[in-house]
């Protein structure tokens, strides 16, 4: 039966009406959740947790793309930040001019030097030598009123002088250090290959672990966010990058490609690898073993900034119109 049909016979009557209370057209009753039979209650209900990524299964491939958009995000935010210039200080040829270098260096803690702290135990020596040699006489004391006779010669010992420890007395202040450290990773301009394709080159000739790759993230978010040891740019990040790969391949590895073959992939002297990585070591304090929690917090931490950073820095497209010339005429329709 078709619809006009139905219209037609319900407004000549001839449907019949049916009682609103009839059974047939009663809706059934609403549910009631707490009345189900087949419910289980749970008097300490926990909140759902987010699955973890197993960092056990994931793949080198996925680290480093973790690796690569943290160092980006790490230039971008710092920009060209030139490194610190060394101190002016007159260059001596050879090793002849080793004396003149000598007398122009400035001792910053000149009163401890151990010639003087020598010269003042001496004299401290020859004056209570002087004063054990001269006979003395105690003043006589009373002890319970026993009045005790004085001998002559005896004397309190004399009080021993502590040992003279001087620590860090011809070093260098810690700021030179660290600058002289920081500028090894620094290139005079800036490396015409991109972090990503430098990445890639490693990954392709030396590949490496899930772990290391995480872990030369966290070894340079600790020296660039929490300690701001160094600023990473793209004069130092390709350096810095090597560095840490090639320390964390050795601090959580059993095996490690050789030190030629590293170099060469890198684009680097044997002797500069060498120097990049002992410099590497002192910046992050020798504290090169991570377990597997911190791993996992710097991963999390990682990937929500690096997907927060891309939704804020998203291009919207912007719809451009092209200016009509004047003159022409638009086709009817």
């Amino acid at each position: 039966m078709s619809y006009q049909t139905l219209t037609t016979e319900a407004q000549a009557g001839t449907i019949p009406l049916r009682h609103p209370d009839s059974i047939i057209d009663r809706p059934p009753p609403p549910p009631v959740p707490s009345t189900d039979p087949q419910l289980i209650a749970d008097d300490s209900p926990s909140a759902p947790k987010a699955a973890d990524h197993d960092l056990f299964k994931m793949a080198p491939s996925e680290a480093l793309a973790l690796l690569i958009a943290g160092v980006e995000l790490l230039v971008r935010i710092t920009g060209d930040v030139p490194p610190t210039p060394p101190p002016k200080s007159p260059t001596v040829p050879h090793m002849s001019g080793m004396q003149a270098e000598k007398e122009n260096i400035v001792r910053s803690y000149s009163d401890r030097s151990l010639a003087r702290l020598r010269k003042q135990a001496e004299l401290e020596a020859k004056r209570l030598a002087a004063k054990e040699s001269k006979p003395e006489f105690q003043e006589s004391q009373d002890i319970d009123g026993v009045r005790l006779k004085p001998h002559p010669g005896l004397m309190s010992p004399p009080p021993q002088s502590e040992p003279y420890v001087v620590v860090g007395a011809d070093s260098q202040p810690v700021n030179l250090q660290h600058s002289a450290i920081t500028r090894k990773f620094y290139s005079k301009n800036e490396p015409p290959i991109t972090i990503n394709q430098y990445l890639q080159r490693l990954h392709q000739f030396c590949p490496m672990s899930t772990a290391v790759y995480l872990a030369t993230s966290l070894y340079i978010h600790r020296l660039a966010v929490e300690e701001r040891a160094i600023p990473v740019t793209r004069r130092n990040a390709h350096r810095l990058v090597l560095a840490g790969l090639r320390v964390a391949m050795k601090a959580l590895e059993d095996l490690s490609y050789p030190h030629a073959k590293m170099a060469k992939v890198g684009g680097v002297s044997e002797a500069e690898l060498a120097r990049l990585e002992i410099s590497f070591c002192f910046l992050v304090g020798f504290e090169l073993v991570v377990g597997e929690s911190r791993l996992q917090k710097h991963y999390e931490l990682l990937k929500d900034k690096t997907s927060r950073y891309r939704c804020d820095n998203m291009e919207v497209p912007i719809l451009t119109l092209k200016p009509r010339p004047r003159g022409a005429v638009q086709p009817a329709a």
